[in-house]
């Protein structure tokens, strides 16, 4: 038996089709974990999912990873403002893929304490599949993690050349406990796949298959 609903795993990405509105009511009919906005659909996300419990969330540098941490700073004040108390953020890539664990340190640090201050839930993306083949650098940023704690670390954005892998989720519960969250992400697209993920370690997944995931689940486990 999972923990809870597996519709409550879910951050739930929308369909291209839908209009944000017709996206938010998706994620209220299936009582997903969080949907996500931008800075001008808040209040009006805010607004539809008052009396629920699900997650108006922000996403931040999303998908890029370009950001100079000012302006990554500068753009968790400005979320922050509007309302926001959960966000998604891509760690600077070309940190990543340099290696430049400092680099990578000092951001996540620094952001993780402004949403510490701030009652900020934050997601740190990494693109584990950037690192595939170097298990010592996706060990070192867990530690990093670590340390810094942010509330989840997530494998991957999902835009990149590849996703969410469950060698990389149990390595991630391996080094950080229960002191980090783990959010898998990135071509999980099925009920089975989902459930795979969740008994790896991962407490949010990432997923435009959000739908398919809960309707292929027992009916006990819908939520």
């Amino acid at each position: 038996m999972l923990k809870k609903p597996i519709s409550k795993y879910i951050d739930y990405i929308d369909a291209p089709e839908d209009t944000f509105e017709q996206y938010v009511e998706k994620g209220m009919r299936y009582n997903f974990r969080c949907v996500f906005a931008n800075l001008e659909e808040y209040e009006v996300g805010r607004a539809m999912l008052e009396g629920t419990d699900v997650i108006l969330a922000g996403a931040i540098d999303f998908p890029e990873g370009v950001m100079k941490l000012e302006e990554k700073v500068s753009m968790f004040e400005r979320y922050a403002d509007c309302g926001f108390t959960e966000i998604d953020y891509v760690l600077n890539q070309h940190a990543v893929e340099e290696r430049d664990f400092d680099a990578i340190a000092c951001e996540m640090s620094a952001i993780a304490e402004f949403c510490r201050e701030r009652g900020i839930t934050d997601k740190v993306i990494v693109e584990m599949c950037k690192l595939d083949g170097d298990e010592e650098a996706k060990r070192r940023i867990c530690e990093i993690a670590l340390d810094a704690k942010p509330a989840f670390l997530k494998t991957s954005t999902g835009r990149s050349f590849g996703g969410a892998k469950l060698e990389d989720v149990e390595l991630m519960r391996e080094v950080l406990g229960d002191a980090v969250a783990i959010k898998a992400a990135g071509g999980i697209h099925n009920y089975d796949e989902a459930r795979a993920f969740i008994e790896a370690g991962a407490s949010a997944l990432g997923a435009s298959a959000g739908i398919a995931i809960v309707e292929g689940a027992p009916v006990y486990e819908r939520g």
